[in-house]
Formats: C-alpha cells, sequence, structure tokens
C-alpha cells in the first residue's frame, strides 16, 4: 500500500464509517470510502504541524521597541543589572546607621533620659516611692537666725555665707537673704510672714478655705458680752412662769368661756367648768371597784352551813360555795393566780370561809427566763434521718442530704457472666470503665484493709513493697519507690517479684510500670505479670515482657492484655533481669498499677445492647467473654432519657468482674418532712443556718411550713405561699423553681421569723421543711446539705418553789403566800 498524499488542510469534516458504507480502496483516481476519513485525519495533522514550526521559526513583531531577532536585556523588562540586589543588601548591612527613620541607642540616648544616669551627675533626679527627693540627695542646709529692731539694722547686718532669717521688730515681719548676698542691697532681701505668728494648719480637724459649721462651738466656748448674759436655771424657771401675754392682757381671752378682760368676780357654773351638779346618778361602769365591793358585799353576807365552805376565786372574782361529803374532808380543784412582778418579800393573801380541818395544800411556780441565742441541730441528715421524710427515690441520707449521681461499683457474678443493676429514674446515663488501677492507694503494707503488699526483698524499711501502690508521682523524689536489697539482682532461676493481694478477685485489662524518679535507677527489663486465686501456691502468667531497655527517670511503661483474661486476688510482677545486672546494684520501681478489664453491655430483660457516643443499639446476646470484645462497649456516652425510657430494669454485664464507673444525672429530687416538729420550746426563732454546697449547676433550694399544707418561701420582704408541695418530679421542680436558696433562709432575722407565726401570736408552734437538689452534670456538679441549725431564745419555763423560795401559812379562812424574790408567780391553793 502506498502512502496517503497529505495536505496542509484543516478539513471540516472527518466522515465515519457505517455498517453500509462500501468498503473501497484506491482505484488510481479516486481514493475510495474507506481511505477519506484517513485523508482528512492525516490533513489535519499536517496543517497543525505547520503552524507549530511557524510559531518557533517566526519573529516577534517587538519587544520593548526592537524587532526582529531580539535578545532581551535587563532593561528591556525594567529589571536591574546583575548583582545590583547582591551590592544593595552588602552595603545595608555594612551601613553603620541604615534606618536613620527608626530609634537607635545614640537617637534613644539624645531623645529620652538613661535609667543608668538617675541621681548621677548632670544626670537627672529619681523620686522616692513616695514621691519625694530621697533624703540621701539632700546636702544639710545651715542658716543663721538673728533679730534686729529695724530696716537699717537689718542692712547693716554682716555679709553670711549661710542663709540669713531675720526677724525685724518693728514691724513683726521676718525677712530672708541667700548665703553670699550683699545685706545691704535691700532688693536682694525677700519678705516673709508675721515673725510671731505662725500659720495655722488645720480648724476643727479641716484644711483649705474653712467656712464655720454647725457644732463648731458649744456654749463652753462662748463668752459674756455686755450686751449678751448667761441664764442661770433659776432664772429659766422664773420667766417661764411669767407670761408676757399677762402683761399685756391680749392673750388670755376667757375662762370657762368668760372674758377675764374688764372688772368683776367671774362666777362660771359647775356646767361650765365641766363639773356634775351638786345632786347626780353614775352607772356601774363611773365606779372603779363597783364590783369588787358589790362581790364583797355578797361574800360578807352568806353564811356556810354544816359540810358548806365559801370562798372567792381571786382571779374570776366568783364566789365559791363547796359542800363536803361526810369523808375525811380535804379541797377540791385549785385556784391558780398569776403575780406577774411581785416583790421580793411581798404577801399575796387569798381568803375563803372558816375551816379547820387544815386539809388542803398549795404550791407556787416561778418563771425561769429561757436562755438566748441557744443553738440546735434540726437535722445532720444521717441514715436514720431518712426515716423522717417522704423523699424521691434518688434523695441520699448518709451524713449529708444528697442526690444520688452514680459512683464506682463492682461487678457480681450472675449465671454465667457478671452484672451490676442501674438504678432507674435517671436523666441522662454514662457508663464506663475505671481507668485508674484497682489498688487503692496504699499507706502500709497491710492498709487499707483487705490489701496487702509485699516483695522478694527491700533495701531497707524505708523503701517498702506499698510504695509501689501508693500512687504518689513526685517529680525528682527517689525516695517514693519499692527498692530491693543490694545485691538482689533477679535472673529466670532466681527472679525478684513484687505481689498485691486483694479481698477478691478482679480481672485486668492492662498494667503500667514507672520507673523511679531520681537516684539509682535499675528497672526491670524482663518481666511476667502473674495472677493466682489459691493465696500464691500456684501462678499463671497473663502478661510477659522481655528486653524492654526503657530506663529514663520517671519513665510510665503501659502494657495492653489482648485477650480476655480470668479474675484473680492476686497479682506479682516476677522480673527476671534489670537494666543493670551490676552485683551491686538493685531492683528499683515506683508505681505498678493494674488496670481492670473495660468491656460492658447493657442488659434489660431479655433484650441486650452495646452503646456508642450515648446511642444504643441492640446486639445479640454474649455466649461467650470474646462477646464483648467484639460487641461491647467500654465508654457509653452520655445516653439521654429518651433512649432509656423505654427499659426496664438495666443491667451493665461484663464477662469478668471489674469495677463500672456510673454517672448518673437524676431527676429533680425533693425531700419533704413527714411530721411537724413541735418549737413551743422556743420563744423566738432568730435564724436558719442550712449548711450547704453549691458547685457550679448544682443547687439546692428549701421551703417551710406550720401545717403540712401551705408551704412558704420569704421573697420581696414578706412571706409567700408557694402552695402544697408533693414527693415527686412536679413537687420538685416547683421548689428548685420557687424555693429559697441556703442563703436566702439564713438571711431571715427574728422579726421576720415571728412574721411566720403569727397565727400563733408570733409565738413558735410548729415547724417543717422541705428541700430540692438538682444536678445537671453529675461528673461536675455538687448539690449537698451538711445540717440544719436554728439559733433560737428558748421559752421560759415554770421552776416549782421550795418552803425556801416561797413561804405558805394557812389559817382558818385565809392562805398566804410570802416570795422571798421578786419575779413573775403562779400562785395555786385549794378552798375548803
Amino acid at each position: 500500500m502506498a502512502n496517503l498524499t497529505e495536505t496542509a488542510e484543516f478539513t471540516a469534516d472527518v466522515l465515519r464509517l457505517d455498517t453500509d458504507t462500501p468498503v473501497r480502496g484506491y482505484d488510481g483516481t479516486d481514493i475510495g470510502p474507506a481511505n477519506e476519513q484517513a485523508q482528512a485525519l492525516a490533513n489535519r495533522t499536517k496543517f497543525l504541524k505547520q503552524r507549530i514550526d511557524n510559531m518557533s521559526a517566526t519573529q516577534v513583531r517587538s519587544v520593548n521597541g526592537k524587532s526582529g531577532t531580539v535578545t532581551l536585556e535587563y532593561s528591556d523588562v525594567g529589571a536591574d543589572a546583575a548583582g545590583t540586589a547582591d551590592a544593595l543588601i552588602t552595603a545595608h548591612i555594612n551601613d553603620a546607621d541604615p534606618h536613620p527613620q527608626y530609634f537607635n541607642e545614640s537617637r534613644g540616648d539624645a531623645r529620652y533620659v538613661q535609667t543608668s544616669l538617675a541621681n548621677t551627675g548632670n544626670g537627672w533626679l529619681q523620686l522616692d516611692a513616695s514621691g519625694k527627693i530621697p533624703a540621701a540627695l539632700l546636702q544639710t542646709l545651715t542658716s543663721r537666725y538673728v533679730v534686729v529692731a529695724d530696716e537699717a539694722a537689718r542692712l547693716a547686718l554682716a555679709s553670711s555665707s549661710n542663709l540669713t532669717i531675720c526677724a525685724q521688730a518693728d514691724i513683726d515681719t521676718l525677712f530672708y537673704l541667700n548665703g553670699g548676698d550683699n545685706p545691704a542691697v535691700a532688693a536682694n532681701w525677700v519678705q516673709g510672714q508675721a515673725a510671731t505668728v505662725s500659720g495655722v494648719s488645720s480648724v476643727f480637724g479641716r484644711t483649705g478655705a474653712v467656712t464655720a459649721q454647725a457644732g463648731d462651738y458649744d456654749a463652753d466656748q462662748i463668752n459674756e458680752t455686755a450686751n449678751r448674759k448667761f441664764a442661770t436655771p433659776a432664772e429659766k424657771t422664773a420667766w417661764n412662769a411669767k407670761q408676757a401675754a399677762l402683761v399685756s392682757a391680749t392673750n388670755i381671752r376667757s375662762l370657762f368661756g368668760q372674758s377675764l378682760l374688764g372688772s368683776g368676780n367671774l362666777a362660771p357654773t359647775p356646767a361650765q367648768m365641766g363639773a356634775a351638779a351638786a345632786s347626780h346618778t353614775h352607772t356601774v361602769s363611773d365606779i372603779t371597784d363597783f364590783t369588787q365591793q358589790a362581790q364583797a358585799l355578797i361574800i360578807n353576807s352568806l353564811e356556810a352551813g354544816p359540810g358548806v365552805t365559801l370562798g372567792q376565786n381571786p382571779v374570776s372574782g366568783k364566789t365559791i360555795i363547796s359542800a363536803v361529803g361526810g369523808g375525811s374532808g380535804g379541797g377540791g380543784g385549785y385556784i391558780v393566780v398569776d403575780r406577774p412582778s411581785a416583790t421580793a418579800g411581798q404577801n399575796h393573801s387569798f381568803s375563803f370561809s372558816a375551816q379547820n380541818a387544815f386539809n388542803l395544800t398549795a404550791y407556787a411556780l416561778k418563771e425561769t427566763a429561757g436562755a438566748t441565742n441557744q443553738t440546735y441541730v434540726i437535722d445532720d441528715f444521717n441514715a436514720e434521718s431518712e426515716l423522717n421524710y417522704d423523699s424521691t427515690n434518688a434523695v441520699v441520707f448518709d451524713g449529708q442530704l444528697s442526690a444520688y449521681t452514680g459512683g464506682t461499683y463492682t461487678t457480681s457474678v450472675q449465671g454465667e457472666f457478671y452484672s451490676l443493676p442501674v438504678q432507674d429514674g435517671s436523666r441522662s446515663l454514662s457508663i464506663s470503665g475505671v481507668d485508674e488501677s484497682i489498688i487503692p492507694v496504699m499507706t502500709s503494707n497491710t492498709s487499707p484493709s483487705g490489701y496487702v503488699a509485699s516483695a522478694s526483698s527491700i533495701y531497707d524499711s524505708r523503701y517498702n513493697a506499698y510504695l509501689a501502690f501508693d500512687r504518689r508521682i513526685v517529680s525528682g523524689t527517689g525516695s517514693d519507690a519499692w527498692v530491693g536489697a543490694t545485691g538482689a539482682i533477679p535472673t529466670p532461676g532466681n527472679p525478684q517479684w513484687l505481689r498485691i493481694d486483694m479481698p477478691g478477685a478482679k480481672a485486668l485489662s492492662g498494667y503500667s510500670l514507672v520507673n523511679r524518679a531520681a537516684g539509682l535507677i535499675n528497672s526491670p527489663k524482663t518481666w511476667k505479670l502473674q495472677g493466682s486465686n489459691d493465696g500464691g501456691d500456684t501462678w499463671e502468667t497473663i502478661h510477659s515482657v522481655t528486653n524492654d531497655t526503657n530506663n529514663t527517670a520517671g519513665a510510665v511503661r503501659r502494657f495492653i492484655i489482648d485477650s480476655v483474661p480470668a479474675e484473680y486476688s492476686s497479682y506479682r510482677l516476677l522480673i527476671e533481669e534489670l537494666f543493670s545486672s551490676a552485683s551491686s546494684s538493685y531492683i528499683t520501681l515506683r508505681e505498678l498499677s493494674l488496670f481492670p478489664f473495660t468491656m460492658f453491655m447493657i442488659n434489660s430483660g431479655s433484650d441486650w445492647y452495646s452503646s456508642s457516643n450515648g446511642l444504643l443499639f441492640p446486639v445479640a446476646a454474649p455466649a461467650t467473654a470474646d462477646d464483648f470484645n467484639n460487641n461491647g462497649f467500654s465508654q457509653s456516652g452520655e445516653i439521654p432519657e429518651s433512649q432509656l425510657s423505654s427499659l426496664s430494669q438495666i443491667n451493665v454485664v461484663s464477662p469478668v468482674a471489674t469495677d463500672v464507673k456510673i454517672l448518673f444525672t437524676p431527676q429533680y429530687q425533693i425531700a419533704i418532712r413527714e411530721s411537724l416538729l413541735s418549737v413551743a420550746a422556743f420563744g423566738q426563732i432568730n435564724s436558719a443556718t442550712l449548711t450547704a454546697t453549691q458547685t457550679n449547676d448544682g443547687a439546692v433550694r428549701v421551703a417551710v411550713t406550720r401545717d403540712l399544707v401551705n408551704w412558704h418561701v420569704w421573697r420581696g420582704g414578706q412571706w409567700v405561699d408557694i402552695g402544697a408541695l408533693t414527693t415527686d418530679t412536679v413537687g420538685a421542680t416547683k421548689l428548685i423553681t420557687d424555693g429559697m436558696t441556703p442563703a436566702d433562709i439564713g438571711g431571715i432575722n427574728a422579726a421576720q421569723w415571728t412574721q411566720f407565726f403569727d397565727a400563733n401570736g408570733g409565738v413558735p408552734d410548729y415547724l417543717a421543711f422541705a428541700f430540692a437538689l438538682d444536678i445537671t452534670d453529675p461528673a461536675t456538679d455538687v448539690a449537698t446539705i451538711d445540717r440544719l441549725v436554728l439559733n433560737v431564745n428558748e421559752a421560759s419555763s415554770w421552776k416549782l418553789q421550795t418552803p425556801a423560795e416561797v413561804e405558805v401559812r394557812w389559817r382558818t379562812d385565809s392562805v398566804t403566800f410570802r416570795t422571798v424574790t421578786a419575779g413573775n408567780y403562779k400562785l395555786a391553793y385549794q378552798i375548803p
């Protein structure tokens, strides 16, 4: 086949070969349909190649006014010659002052003072902290003081190099002359103030331009003058008795309506004087002792017959008629008479009809004032206090009143796995493993109780085994570590070990070693972590490490146990090699932490769930421990109430015994006292103190009541009735919204507490409290109440008096009480 002849043209169309296009090649004249498509593409290709070639060889029209084959120079594009920038930079570097517009040291020194020149020659003066010239910078001034008769004598003074202070007597004036000036020249003298009068520093404690004020002077500072005299008390009494108006006869104009002016006698009538007529009558109310006199008349007109005695109740004033049967006699009930403010040695006598049996009794009571400002603990919210309250399900009484917010708990065996029930009724719930050692802070080899730390050897008693479990990480301290005995170098055949025994078996997810921080550091290099459940008779290896050469001071080495382990009650670190095996060395280990296994599922009835970021999703019921690794969670996230409300009892399940951290956000909680407290023994409540802790968004609220029906708070200067409270979320929400804060109730004073008991005359009778708690974030919020205390004045009491305190004497027709000391008494006696 021959080549196609290419034509340099951009053929407009490239034809498509269809199924019905005849396949016919070049016949000597026509290239044929089969070659037309290739011919068009070949033409286009040659056309484009020529254009590209032309562009490479074609000269530009002009560059910076140059045409033809142009060689560009730096000036054609506005650039500097080669090396210009380098020369400028070099010149800039070598220039002693390349930036004259900026401050340098010399220009700064010229414009501003230098701190180094403070208080130096030709420098500047620096004041002290009080704004004064330092005394060390002041030279002692010497002066002379002279007194002269007149100006001539002053001008005749001898010259002096010191300051001259001259008092000129004829004009009582001071003059000053600088040292070295000629005293004969009057212009050299400076006139000052008066020589014999010093300046006033203050008037009545005030300085500056002082004006008189009320109270500046009293009568003792004012002197009499010829026109102003003081009146004596006798003179004032005499003058007050006089009426200038009487002298003028113009003030008193009438008496009983009759004028006093003029002559003659005044004869006012009784009516004009407001007096009764000579003959008149009175009503019973006009006679102050009518009732007493009438009662005495009635009693005196009565005579007791056989078996009857007469007496008078001095309180009511009524006559008492007592009929006695044929027995041995004796009195009836007691008459009790109040005698307030009785005086010492006062006799109080009470009469009745004569009798001779003397088979009556009497006694006296004296009021004893109650103590003031007494403190009474109303509640300390211990476990026994819970019996006195009706409360919602998450209220806790344990020496504090608080809302349950979760805690750290250990799962217990439940069938094939381990389970922990979770309290219901939360606003949200978070479940997580405990990312801290299962060993509590140890303070000795056997403390806390149930935990025992031991080791194969110790350097001395300062480096006991428990120091590896005390959780103290103090930077740079070498004494806070377990240190083995000198020369006790472990080998696989003769290992060293550190051991911890626990009160219960737990499984691990990992552990960590912390190197000693200072001193000789010789950390474990090869070891095994082992567990035992038979008191250390047999050990099972859980994890092993070989040739870990990290011996850095304070380094933390953490290791994960991949498989689901068994739980053990004893663990030991079996050390087979140290970083250094020198015979004079010893083993060192600062901390050994054992971390619990932390994979969980949630069980509710027959349903199983896992959780991610607070979202529950169903999973298959676990059959083996591996299912927890595959489907479980270690951090649930915050599960909202909307996710929890459809679940019945919630159980956290783990394949092994382990610790679970629960964060429980409770609903609003309320605790209402079930019965009223009697406070009648208190004459007055002075204040109430609710000791509480409120941190972040934690809230404590309180209300009070006298009847357990209507609850009150002090708000806006008055007691406000907030209505009834119920032991549920509705009641708790109401009290959180409307209740008083601890500061509010602590601010109520005695007068305001008296208002609360207005219905009982202001005297305390009954009282009860209700408390509400709110926790929004259980991780950070705190809302607790430690105790409730009242400061009161105790009510008075009545003490039975002895014969030495109140003497009682009986007569046939009366009884007499003699009060030895003053006070308020109640005197009680029987009558025949």
